[in-house]
């Protein structure tokens, strides 16, 4: 099975909220989800060189014209004061039917040249605890676990401690 690697473009737009709503149903958060296909038309495609988004594609071929798309990165840029530039990976999903087939791979050799690209010293991304096989897959090419290495934690702030922090009154 051939696979291309693209650019997401507007048209995928309702492919990916079909992936991403399969994500958020696994986790069992889908009413968390506050994206549709209209606002990633919108703010995903739009030209905007923070965001990135690669597509996993079955090849085109004459039984299937519309293609079939098998996964995604989802990935931004930002700036460490310790490495310079760097590539967050915020998602990186291959369609279960897919897996075990080089996709994913093929994606994050896509994600990690597009930071080359773009001078980018670092990929980093979060893997959940419970997901070892994704944390070993990840180990093998080469990714070293902060939390357990360098004593680094992933934290975030939202919600009401967010709007609370900028002083907006909740």
């Amino acid at each position: 099975m051939e696979c291309i690697i693209r650019p997401a473009q507007s048209a995928d737009c309702d492919h990916l909220m079909g992936m991403i709503r399969e994500i958020a149903e696994y986790h069992k958060l889908l009413d968390e989800v506050k994206i549709n296909s209209q606002v990633l038309r919108v703010d995903g495609f739009g030209g905007d060189p923070f965001y990135q988004c690669l597509v996993a594609e079955l090849a085109r071929e004459q039984e299937n014209k519309q293609g079939h798309l098998m996964g995604y990165a989802l990935f931004f840029f930002g700036y460490s004061v310790n490495t310079g530039r760097i590539v967050y990976l915020e998602n990186l999903y291959v369609v279960s039917e897919f897996r075990g087939r080089g996709i994913g791979k093929k994606l994050m050799t896509e994600v990690a040249k597009v930071a080359l690209a773009r001078g980018c010293a670092e990929l980093k991304f979060t893997v959940a605890e419970w997901n070892g096989r994704a944390l070993a897959w990840y180990r093998q090419l080469g990714a070293q676990d902060k939390t357990e290495a360098g004593g680094w934690h992933c934290v975030e702030l939202g919600g009401e401690a967010l709007h609370r922090l900028a002083g907006d009154g909740r």
